[in-house]
């Protein structure tokens, strides 16, 4: 049986992919690993710490199909308008679920919200968010197909920010997941997808992601990764959610 808290994340999935809205987003966050699930059936078990906190990154390429605005769209589902931060990041606030929008942040020092006339909301740009976009794809959350990032890509991400938390219990959070999707890549057989996008990284965010792994002790994990030699597919950064063409394997 579902819980009351994936169940609202369900009606939120639905409300946005009726609206036309949700294709044009990737979730990202700890409910990607829900999503997991199923692209790890049959390879192990995904654990989830399911928390309140419901991101969506907006890709710079998407395009929105008219105006849709997404606080009245989720009004009736108990959500109201909440601002946090100085600058006022809007938030839509239910007592089971948070969500936010992000945007990926490409200029060093830039600061300011985004505005998205198009959802009717503003999005905090953050930086790193590109790692999430190099490589998507699309899976089923329950009934509704949404679009995340590929599990390479996820764990990769949360290599890069977990030494950045502030907060011990996050930061511990962040590396156990990670290290949990690169185990289930290796048992299928996709551990090259991550050395393929690690070599996509700009030379510190590479280093900084190998030195994670190795102050943990992690020694074996950094040196599988560390191989990546091939010249990957597609340009860097990417900004396109959906299914991407698979990456050339490399030596890993």
């Amino acid at each position: 049986m579902q819980s009351k808290q994936s169940e609202l994340c369900l009606d939120v999935l639905r409300r946005l992919d009726k609206a036309g809205v949700l294709s044009s987003l990737v979730l990202i966050g700890s409910w990607c690993l829900v999503v997991y699930r199923e692209y790890f059936k049959g390879i192990g078990t995904v654990y989830a710490v399911k928390t309140r906190d419901m991101d969506f990154l907006v890709p710079p390429s998407a395009v929105f199909k008219g105006r849709h605005n997404v606080p009245d769209l989720l009004k009736d589902l108990g959500f109201i308008i909440g601002f946090r931060g100085e600058q006022g990041a809007m938030m839509l606030e239910h007592p089971e679920l948070l969500i936010e929008f992000l945007v990926p942040d490409r200029g060093r020092g830039s600061t300011g919200l985004r505005n998205l006339p198009a959802l009717g909301v503003n999005a905090q740009p953050l930086r790193f968010m590109d790692v999430a976009l190099l490589l998507t794809v699309r899976l089923q959350f329950g009934d509704v197909p949404v679009v995340v990032p590929h599990p390479a890509a996820f764990a990769l991400h949360k290599l890069l920010v977990a030494p950045r938390r502030k907060n011990a219990e996050k930061k511990r959070k962040d590396f156990d997941a990670a290290l949990m999707i690169l185990d289930l890549l290796d048992k299928k057989g996709e551990m090259s997808l991550a050395c393929e996008l690690l070599g996509k990284f700009p030379r510190p965010w590479k280093k900084s992601v190998l030195a994670t792994l190795r102050a943990d002790g992690r020694d074996e994990v950094a040196t599988q990764l560390e191989r990546a030699t091939g010249p990957g597919a597609g340009p860097w950064p990417a900004d396109s959610p959906g299914p991407r063409p698979p990456l050339r394997p490399s030596a890993c």
